[in-house]
């Protein structure tokens, strides 16, 4: 038995000596009996992950904690823990979320309706309200899809108010915006809470609770050991994440003077929380910041080494009874509520009836969690609301959804982008969108292209949903066809005005009809010899969009068909004209970095007398919809016609490093003035290239060689910037 103790004690000695443990526990520190455990978690953003590997050897030791205090990234971690989450099912969440996604990126794009799917071409897009351009946001986030993350997270402690009657009593630490006096929240709503406590000047909006605005608890009280202490905890355990100042030589940009600036406060606060915490735990995370989100495992494994330097210590602290520290199989189940009836509050500009109709509710309906955020993931991308916030209310077995809205009441944005590509060269776009020019659920836009290629499109909207919407579309474009060669042969003016009906299906498909006036002038080149039309073609379509990226798809489909009565009140009463056409993309995922896309082209006409206006070309690379032209790599623009016309392609695209793509292609064309069924595979075209895409936030870059498969030489395009 004396060994024994003779041994421990060894251990313990060389554990002290070679972790300079002395200096990080309270001198003289004597544990009492039955002692009470509080747990302080310092704010530090993504050096939090740390604090997991604490409460993994807390789990392991079935240390009791009494009370959790946390702020900023410690009140997530700390608020988890609390609410009943081992420290392996908090590490696996830490594991399987993209935080910097969760921060940066924007609405899913497959959660957005097809009217706003067409907005990816914008590089920026700046609010006016009250006659003032507002060109800076609040922050890079709103903190909708924190929202969603957190909801599901807590959703077994979602009807808890008390922070006290947690598993293990909790309190996060925010800061009034107004005043900047600390607040402590120990009951409310816990996402709220949370994310107030968490909502870093810059990166985060405000979060309004009441009728405060509360920031980062960071801001006044990073360490909130001392609270613990006021709560009457005899023990403090706190996870230490301050790395000290930087020196001027890391002071060589504004952000790194500016979290200094912020660092002074944090500084001076945390050395005066050292009085209360007794055991404090300080991982080494050299090199190492709030913003490291991708070096999780580097600070997780700092956090499994701090915390085993203090395992001496930590063994001495009595053990809970009851607590479960294994962990539980499938963390993320979202239990599904009979949702009976919804509850709007604050909403002033859109119905009951809109948000149903946008978020696709049929009440009473069948819900996880998961699936309410993806339905309002879709209501928050129509652009309407700044945010919102739900819970899910018990009546009587029944449950309620309960959403608070807040509305975005600017009507008018200044939008603008910038591309380049073979057909249309260089253009400025510059838009301006106006909401609810008429009706609420309405939207106005209207699209000026200015630089070789001159050309404007403009949309009227009013977007129904599941119920027919009625819009207006009006453009007007001009380009130039080619031969084999790469010489101009026409020049084309193309004007066109519609009047539309549209309607969603099954939420992923557009179906609807219109009629159409089209104007076309044809000049030869470089002859003066010159031609034109009009005509008034009724028709009907069926449209899907699908994908996850426009520019780079890994996954989804596109579909675009359209059944044309041509010319309905030209001369020609008998044999009239009727076009079909047809454009599906489909992106298969093959493993993370490969996509097998495949293309389909069909084009069909039917009458005798079709005008050579509506002929049907194809060649060059372009993504817009211009008239009845397709895209085939190898050959150049509208360099092949003929009545009828189907292209098969198939991309092999490789992810070769983030944000960096290479596809292989493959084309093959048959273009027919007859159509006969003998002859549909007769591909007389075809073609194969290699395409070099890297994806910024400005919107693409490629670089493609492709050539077609006879003696034609091969053909270099670039395209830089959005398709429009």
């Amino acid at each position: 038995m004396i060994k024994k103790y003779i041994l421990s004690f060894l251990i313990f000695l060389f554990t002290c000596i070679s972790f300079g443990y002395h200096a990080q526990v309270k001198q003289g520190l004597i544990i009492p009996k039955n002692p009470k455990i509080g747990l302080s978690l310092a704010g530090g953003g993504a050096k939090g992950f740390a604090h997991v590997g604490v409460l993994k050897m807390l789990d392991s030791l079935g240390v009791k904690v009494d009370y959790i205090s946390g702020t900023s990234m410690g009140s997530i971690v700390g608020g988890m823990y609390a609410a009943g989450y081992s420290g392996k099912e908090i590490e696996a969440i830490i594991r399987e979320t993209d935080f910097i996604s969760l921060i940066t990126a924007p609405t899913a794009r497959t959660e957005k309706s097809f009217v706003d799917k067409s907005n990816d071409k914008y590089l920026f897009s700046v609010p006016v309200k009250d006659g003032k351009l507002n060109f800076l946001p609040k922050a890079i986030s709103n903190g909708q899809r924190n929202i969603y993350l957190l909801k599901e997270i807590f959703r077994n402690v979602k009807d808890i108010e008390d922070f006290s009657k947690l598993p293990i009593p909790f309190m996060c630490i925010a800061t009034n915006l107004e005043t900047g006096k600390i607040k402590e929240f120990e009951r409310g709503d816990i996402v709220q809470s949370i994310m107030a406590s968490s909502a870093f000047p810059g990166l985060l909006d405000p979060v309004k609770i009441n009728d405060s605005l509360y920031i980062d608890g960071a801001m006044t009280v990073n360490y909130p050991s001392r609270q613990l202490k006021e709560k009457g905890m005899d023990i403090v355990i706190g996870v230490d994440l301050n790395q000290g100042l930087q020196t001027r030589e890391q002071l060589v940009s504004a952000a790194a003077i500016i979290n200094q600036v912020i660092d002074f406060g944090i500084q001076r606060d945390t050395q005066l929380q050292y009085e209360y915490t007794d055991i404090n735990i300080k991982p080494d995370l050299t090199g190492l910041g709030a913003t490291s989100y991708d070096d999780k495992d580097k600070i997780l494994r700092q956090g499994d080494i701090a915390a085993q330097k203090y395992l001496p210590w930590l063994q001495k602290l009595p053990q809970s009874p009851t607590r479960q520290v294994r962990a539980r199989t499938n963390f993320l189940f979202s239990t599904s509520y009979n949702i009976t009836t919804l509850k709007v509050t604050n909403n002033k500009i859109f119905n009951k009836d809109y948000i149903i109709g946008k978020m696709n509710l049929r009440l009473p309906q069948l819900l996880s969690y998961t699936q309410i955020n993806s339905m309002l993931d879709k209501l928050y991308a129509t652009g309407n609301y700044n945010l919102i916030s739900y819970d899910i209310e018990e009546n009587e077995g029944n449950y309620s959804l309960n959403l608070n809205v807040e509305e975005d009441t600017t009507r008018l944005f200044l939008k603008a982008g910038l591309h380049y590509d073979p057909t249309f060269r260089t253009g400025l776009l510059l838009n301006a969108t106006f909401r609810r020019p008429i009706f609420n659920n309405s939207i106005a836009s209207l699209d000026v292209v200015i630089g070789d290629k001159p050309r404007y499109y403009f949309n009227y909207f009013i977007d129904n949903g599941y119920i027919p919407g009625f819009g207006l579309y009006a453009s007007g474009m001009t380009f130039n066809t080619k031969n084999q060669n790469g010489d101009d042969i026409e020049s084309w003016s193309w004007i066109r005005n519609e009047a539309y009906i549209q309607s969603i299906w099954k939420d992923k498909y557009a179906l609807g009809g219109g009629i159409s006036h089209d104007y076309f002038k044809v000049k030869s080149i470089p002859t003066t010899e010159e031609s034109h039309t009009y005509s008034i073609n009724p028709y009907i379509f069926l449209k899907s969009d699908t994908r996850d990226d426009r520019s780079f798809p890994t996954r989804g489909i596109y579909l675009h068909s359209e059944l044309k009565f041509l010319d309905i009140f030209g001369k020609i009463k008998t044999n009239r004209q009727i076009q079909s056409r047809t454009d599906l993309r489909i992106n298969i995922p093959i493993n993370t970095r490969l996509t097998n896309r495949i293309r389909g082209y069909s084009a069909f006409s039917i009458g005798e007398e079709i005008s050579p206006f509506y002929n049907f070309r194809a060649g060059g690379i372009f993504d817009q919809n211009i008239h009845t032209f397709f895209q085939m790599p190898g050959y150049q623009f509208g360099q092949i016609q003929a009545k009828n016309l189907i292209i098969l392609g198939d991309d092999l695209q490789v992810n070769v490093i983030k944000n960096v793509y290479a596809t292989a292609h493959f084309y093959a064309a048959g273009a027919y003035d007859t159509f006969d069924l003998k002859q549909i595979f007769n591909f007389k075209y075809s073609s194969v290239g290699i395409t070099l895409g890297y994806k910024t936030p400005a919107g693409q870059v490629k670089l493609n060689i492709s050539k077609s498969i006879d003696k034609t030489p091969g053909i270099f395009s670039v395209v830089l910037g959005h398709w429009f």
